[in-house]
């Protein structure tokens, strides 16, 4: 096997598709393994997360202490708190969907379509874009455009999956 033009395929690809691409894989091997739980849970988190991290500038008592968050890095961090914050929320509420593991097709489908949240929400949110910037192709794909569209198809896929 020629490694040359194995590597010459894989320079060709775009870094932003090959993180896109692995954090589907990543995604949906957990579905595999553990069924959907975590994939709803965290695609439930995200909107709620934003909102919260949006509105905590704003907040009265809180608005003076994320004011100190100032740089991009910052910023992530905080909506990382936040993100596990509302996925603990979440997860504690006891909704019971996702428990069948091993269902292949399922699993796949759940792992676009949290990845399609996950990117959507990433280009959507300041702080997060700042930290890493997608391409101009995935910022037309899954910019202000067709959010909405992404967003929808893909809490519809993970409805058929949890069905």
């Amino acid at each position: 096997m020629n490694l040359d033009s194995l590597t010459s395929l894989f320079a060709a690809v775009p870094t932003d598709w090959m993180i896109i691409g692995s954090f589907a894989i990543l995604a949906a091997f957990d579905c595999v393994r553990s069924g959907a739980r975590r994939v709803c849970t965290l695609a439930l988190a995200l909107p709620p997360t934003v909102i919260l991290a949006e509105s905590l500038s704003k907040a009265e008592i809180l608005g003076g202490i994320t004011g100190q968050f100032s740089t991009p890095m910052l910023e992530a961090v905080l909506f990382g708190i936040l993100l596990v914050g509302m996925y603990v929320l979440i997860a504690r509420i006891g909704l019971s969907w996702g428990e069948e593991a091993g269902q292949t097709i399922q699993a796949a489908l759940a792992g676009v379509a949290l990845t399609a949240i996950v990117v959507t929400i990433w280009i959507a949110t300041p702080a997060l874009d700042q930290l890493w910037n997608f391409g101009p192709q995935v910022q037309q794909i899954f910019g202000e455009s067709y959010r909405f569209f992404w967003l929808l198809g893909s809490f519809a896929a993970l409805a058929f999956v949890r069905s």
